[in-house]
């Protein structure tokens, strides 16, 4: 649930600029999930159940419960749209459902196995949120074991690569916020503002907070002047020489 937006000193034209701001930050926001959810389900397809690699993204995104509903809900619904593409994905959950129970992997419609056999065998298994639950627990010590430390270490890599990309769109979309407020608002207050609406956790909004200033900073400081001039190098004395003396000679006396 996003925080509500403080309301001090803001005019009527402002707040609904800002709310306008906030809409187009949570979905774009949204999509970038979605994108990323994708490639990992793209990524890890043949070796996690779908839904089990939804659920591995929500947890290592750190995802509220409604969050994680609306991005599951767009994923699979995209991979339902493009029906060609998803026409493997039936496939890859039953394959790796059943590598993951330690059973012989679900023949594929037509290859040997009918409608009614299909049927009867998903009523004789146990329900699907046991069997969901015990497939993730499976998935998780797989993932922490060595033997599938390949995989782990991908989906970590994936997951950091979102992380990032996240903060990119939430840099973004602080700079937007930065637009609408900075008639009545100070920066450092436009960019808290931000903060505040979309509810960041601590870890990520001080990044944001700062990536965005340093952003904002970069184009209205002037240009940093280097502290030592370039060019030539001072030259390095030698042993030090000895001084020329020149000899007066005096007048000689009578």
């Amino acid at each position: 649930m996003k925080a509500p937006v403080p309301s001090r000193t803001l005019s009527a034209s402002v707040r609904r600029r800002l709310e306008l701001a906030i809409a187009v930050a949570e979905e774009r926001l949204l999509t970038t999930h979605v994108e990323h959810a994708l490639g990992l389900i793209e990524m890890v397809g043949d070796e996690v159940p779908l839904e089990t690699a939804l659920d591995i993204y929500n947890r290592l995104l750190h995802l509220s419960g409604e969050e994680a509903r609306i991005i599951t809900t767009r994923a699979l619904a995209h991979i339902g749209e493009h029906a060609v593409e998803a026409e493997v994905w039936p496939a890859l959950m039953a394959r790796s459902a059943a590598a993951s129970a330690g059973a012989p992997p679900t023949p594929h419609e037509g290859e040997g196995s009918t409608a009614g056999e299909d049927s009867s065998a998903m009523q004789a298994g146990p329900p699907v949120a046991v069997k969901r639950k015990a497939l993730f627990s499976k998935l998780g010590q797989r993932i922490r074991g060595r033997v599938n430390e390949d995989l782990r270490q991908r989906i970590e890599l994936a997951a950091a690569r979102t992380e990032v990309a996240l903060l990119r769109r939430h840099t973004d979309n602080a700079l937007a916020f930065v637009d609408v407020l900075e008639e009545e608002l100070s920066l450092p207050e436009a960019v808290q503002i931000y903060v505040q609406a979309l509810d960041l956790r601590d870890s990520i909004a001080e990044v944001v907070y700062y990536l965005t200033l340093a952003q904002i900073a970069d184009r209205r400081l002037p240009p940093r002047r280097a502290t030592a001039r370039r060019g030539k190098e001072p030259a390095v004395a030698g042993p030090a020489a000895q001084p020329e003396l020149r000899v007066v000679e005096g007048k000689k006396g009578g």
